[in-house]
């Protein structure tokens, strides 16, 4: 969804958190368009940031020390973080260094009031998309937010595909083991057809996010929706429809309308509304 443009607004000339309206107006959607987790021990500075950001459309919390953002990432799923650098916990990025073994390929941008060369050339050799100085134009913090953001989510929804195929082999393999023990392998095939089926539609929900994820960028909108995740859709509804008959079972009916679900939910546009309450 492209982001509305805005006036060249600085942060450090935003007004309150009550009059923000005035220079981001709401963006009201179905669906967030991504979790974030802002990092910063400037009170003023961090409700700014996180009541713009929720006006346009964005999920935020908020942590003023690196501790508080740590705990956060330990307890929830983010897509990105937006941190300061001079700040309890961070001054030689240590917060960063630390996002590995706390929230894997978590994108990070940097904003600092004190930027220099040190902390610049650290930034580079870790999961940094951005290193922004205060005050930074509101546009470019969310282009660069909603960019990073679209790629986390494809990252994310690859990583569980390679995780899904991995264990559906390992189901597979349980199942070609049994039936060459069995004499009646005949009797194995409804547990292969619905082990099969369950995956590809969990491959199918994940196909959805990274469609959602991807339809983000400029000149994707709808496009991948349609050509991809619908057609798949629609196919393995009228296989499951076909083969109702011949495999009689509870899990398969419901498997068929969560797919016919999914499949008019992505169909469905999203509302965009301006001026809506925050």
């Amino acid at each position: 969804m492209p982001i509305p443009r805005l006036a060249a607004a600085k942060f450090s000339q935003l007004p309150a958190a009550g009059r923000l309206l005035s220079i981001a107006p709401v963006v009201a959607t179905e669906k967030t368009r991504g979790r974030i987790l802002i990092a910063d021990d400037d009170s003023a500075f961090r409700l700014a940031t996180q009541t713009l950001l929720r006006r346009q459309g964005f999920d935020c919390e908020s942590a003023s020390d690196a501790a508080g953002a740590v705990d956060l990432l330990g307890r929830s799923e983010f897509d990105l973080l937006i941190s300061d650098i001079h700040m309890p916990g961070n001054a030689a990025l240590e917060l960063v260094e630390k996002l590995p073994q706390v929230a894997s390929a978590l994108p990070v941008i940097l904003l600092t009031g004190y930027p220099s060369v040190q902390s610049a050339a650290r930034s580079v050799r870790l999961r940094v998309v951005a290193y922004l100085v205060k005050p930074c134009e509101v546009e470019e913090l969310l282009s660069l937010a909603e960019q990073a953001i679209a790629n986390h989510r494809a990252f994310r929804a690859v990583h569980a595909n390679r995780t899904r195929i991995e264990s559906w082999a390992q189901e597979l393999a349980k199942i070609e083991q049994a039936m060459g023990t069995r004499n009646e392998a005949s009797s194995l095939l409804e547990p292969f057809f619905n082990v099969t089926l369950r995956n590809l539609l969990t491959v199918l929900l994940e196909l959805k996010q990274l469609t959602e994820a991807l339809v983000q960028q400029p000149g994707k909108e709808g496009v991948l929706k349609e050509i991809t995740l619908h057609r798949a859709l629609k196919d393995a509804i009228e296989v499951l429809e076909r083969t109702k008959q011949s495999f009689k079972s509870k899990e398969l009916g419901e498997l068929r309308h969560r797919l016919e679900t999914m499949l008019h939910t992505a169909a469905a546009p999203q509302r965009i509304t301006p001026g809506a309450n925050a």
